[in-house]
């Protein structure tokens, strides 16, 4: 089990037992044909993954929605015992000489279950349009 993959169960938790974990991403499915995709991603520095990128696709149409959930939105400034940073950091995975590790700043479990709650509620919107839909289509057949 590589870095990310042990990072993304920290915050995908047991919400989804039958998540699939490859490589930096993580693969939900939401029903027959949708699925979700974590994966942690740059923002515009290479070997800093500074969120997660949350991507909904569909099994024949491809990529249907797409969110970025930055750690400095999600997280904000951390504090940290490192006189480098009197201001704290924003918590983000930094690769050095080809190890990932999370720089100045380990999320703890509270960070945890806040980065997974909102990947929740992103994929909740998904899994809540097909609830939805079943009751209006037993409306229309009744008519």
């Amino acid at each position: 089990m590589n870095f990310y993959e042990q990072e993304l169960r920290k915050i995908i938790g047991i919400g989804f037992p039958q998540a699939t974990y490859v490589g930096r991403a993580c693969y939900i499915p939401l029903g027959e044909q949708l699925r979700a995709k974590i994966q942690f991603t740059t923002c515009g520095c290479v070997g800093k993954y500074e969120g997660l990128r949350v991507t909904i696709l569909n099994r024949h149409e491809g990529k249907m929605d797409e969110i970025l959930l930055e750690f400095g939105d999600l997280l904000g400034v951390r504090p940290v015992d490192n006189p480098n940073f009197p201001q704290g950091v924003i918590p983000h995975i930094w690769v050095d000489r080809e190890q990932p590790r999370w720089y100045a700043y380990k999320p703890m479990s509270q960070d945890y279950d806040l980065l997974g709650q909102s990947v929740q509620a992103y994929i909740g919107i998904f899994l809540e349009q097909r609830q939805t839909d079943a009751p209006a289509q037993q409306l229309q057949q009744s008519m």
